[in-house]
């Protein structure tokens, strides 16, 4: 059972991340499609309208060529040759998209849903914090990542392993100094967390007064992680701890906090580039949606990066049902609700979000020298952004895994 789950609404007390128990481990991993096309033939996508992830303007009559997990060319049909030999699909006035990505979910190391995400077009989700504890656990869940998980069929699984905490708080991973907080991130990083977090909670479904890190432990988390080439998320659902993560140089906060934002904070926010998840489909659940999602907006305004994520999680949170395994459509709906624009939640949903993820280098955009990961929905998602529930190829690592014919 969650935390969530085992008392009642969080106001006037503060919020905690949706984490349920880390679903079993030793299943199969589904068979996987074959590949389309054939290994060494470049696949060409015809006949639709291109949102590349970055911001910019669609493009009209658009190809995107891949060639093996890349893509090599992309643009507008005048100007991209058709390579000879390659698959070409046409994909009948759809939109290209880059695979969305999921910056905030749990319950993540499970092929079945690995594979629901994958059909939906999120080919990449991020898990933020493995609950089994012991020596060896994150070993071997790094291992199954690199074997039964990595199945082509399977969306891309980032992991932050254990979130960082003292004692008694919230959290897996006990520090009690400094120095063994730098030794505990580098353990991580060490066993392949792809992104290092740690959470300021005072207390969760009524549970109060919880020990909180230090200033100095705090520094010396997010020091070691960047030493290391990792990025750093804080769970923080108020205001006061936000600031403080961000004095402490973290670069993201899994939550928006539910407490007005200062207006100082918000300028420092974007003047550093901090990204947000703000995670609204699990803070409505507990009745904080409003607060939350009027922070949002001010972010948004100011020019702060947002990034998608919904807090996935398969265990019940306070009778709520819209915690969706595959596309996180109620929580896109929220950020639109909160302000942010069709084009603005692509951009969260894809650049923003390989961004809070470490993985700007090769993944979010459709750019040639990225990973081919490339959603085609009918319709269009900048005029309704339900378009994305219509997903009609999916192409993940340069494999069709969904669509082609």
């Amino acid at each position: 059972m969650s935390r969530h789950a085992r008392s009642g609404r969080f106001p006037p007390g503060p919020i905690s991340c949706a984490l349920a128990l880390v679903a079993a481990c030793g299943g199969t991993a589904p068979t996987p499609p074959e590949p389309s096309p054939s290994p060494g033939s470049p696949l060409v996508l015809v006949n639709g309208t291109l949102v590349d992830g970055t911001g910019a303007a669609p493009v009209a009559d658009a190809v995107v060529v891949t060639n093996g997990d890349r893509i090599v060319g992309l643009g507008p049909r005048a100007a991209v040759a058709v390579p000879a030999g390659a698959s070409v699909v046409d994909v009948r006035g759809g939109t290209v998209l880059p695979g969305l990505i999921n910056a905030h979910v749990h319950d993540a190391f499970d092929a079945g849903r690995l594979q629901a995400w994958a059909q939906a077009g999120v080919t990449t989700v991020r898990d933020m914090e493995i609950l089994a504890t012991g020596a060896g656990v994150l070993e071997s869940m790094m291992a199954m990542r690199r074997t039964t998980l990595a199945a082509p069929g399977n969306a891309r699984l980032l992991s932050v392993g254990h979130m960082i905490t003292v004692p008694g708080g919230y959290g897996r991973n006990y520090v009690t100094s400094p120095d063994e907080a730098r030794r505990r991130v580098l353990e991580q990083v060490n066993l392949g967390v792809d992104v290092v977090k740690f959470s300021l909670e005072t207390g969760y479904a009524g549970v109060t007064n919880l020990p909180l890190l230090s200033p100095q432990e705090v520094t010396a988390i997010a020091a070691a992680a960047h030493e290391r080439g990792r990025r750093v998320t804080a769970h923080v659902t108020q205001a006061r701890f936000l600031q403080e993560i961000v004095e402490a140089g973290a670069d993201e906060a899994a939550h928006m906090p539910y407490d007005a934002l200062p207006d100082e904070l918000i300028r420092h926010m974007v003047d550093d580039g901090f990204v947000v998840v703000p995670t609204l489909t699990v803070l409505e659940a507990f009745g904080a949606l409003s607060s939350t999602s009027a922070n949002l907006r001010r972010f948004v305004a100011a020019g702060g990066q947002v990034a998608l994520g919904n807090d996935y999680t398969s265990v019940p949170q306070n009778n709520f049902d819209h915690f969706e395994l595959g596309m996180p459509i109620h929580e896109i709906n929220r950020m639109r609700e909160a302000g942010m624009t069709p084009m603005q939640v692509l951009v969260a949903a894809t650049k923003t979000a390989a961004r809070a993820c470490g993985r700007e280098s090769d993944l979010g955009v459709l750019a040639e020298g990225k990973i081919a990961d490339v959603l085609v929905v009918e319709g269009d998602p900048l005029a309704d952004l339900s378009a994305l529930t219509r997903p009609r190829l999916v192409v993940h690592d340069g494999v069709i895994i969904r669509g082609g014919s």
